[in-house]
């Protein structure tokens, strides 16, 4: 039931994102559209291609949200969702089985390659849509949005498996971001 109200969640901002040019809509649309690739990922449960599979816990998803121009809110929201899903799935209890990564037709990835290949596509994935999301709308905007991906994004790591070790790197680069330099003293 989730992946299905995740896909609906999707759609709306999809259809946000298409019907207005107004920076509060399309701030909507980046927001739904995080909310949305938070679950997208897990996609693969509903397809023949194995839990994990590389098509849906990478950067493909939010590349096919980037082929209409006007999808760039939800591409920017998407990347943000689908970086705390892969961040998330990176401290899995084991990375065995159901845990790896697996691409079409040769499966497993094996554990390190795995470990790898979400750790690399989540920080990707989170530094790429929150430059999108910079450059797609207004500033003050943007830090609303922002904000508001954060507040679900806390939500969603605090209650998810391997949530917890994901939010507090988050947290980390949260911080070094914003930490109050020598120069800024």
């Amino acid at each position: 039931m989730g992946l299905l109200v995740s896909l609906l969640w999707l759609v709306a901002s999809i259809v946000l994102a298409d019907r207005s040019p107004r920076p509060w809509v399309q701030a909507v649309a980046v927001v739904t559209a995080g909310i949305a690739g938070t679950t997208l990922p897990d996609l693969d449960l509903l397809l023949p291609i194995g839990h994990r599979s590389a098509l849906t816990h990478s950067l493909l998803p939010i590349v096919l949200a980037l082929f209409a121009t006007r999808w760039r809110p939800v591409a920017a929201g998407l990347a943000i969702g689908i970086g705390l899903h892969l961040a998330a799935d990176s401290f899995p209890n084991a990375m065995r089985g159901y845990a790896t990564v697996k691409l079409p037709v040769t499966g497993s990835i094996g554990a390190t390659a795995s470990y790898a290949w979400l750790g690399v596509q989540a920080v990707v994935a989170s530094v790429t849509g929150a430059a999108m999301l910079a450059a797609s709308l207004p500033l003050r905007i943007a830090m609303v949005a922002a904000a508001i991906l954060t507040m679900i994004g806390i939500a969603y790591l605090f209650a998810t498996d391997g949530g917890w070790p994901a939010l507090a790197i988050y947290a980390g680069f949260g911080w070094l971001a914003v930490r109050p330099t020598a120069r800024n003293r």
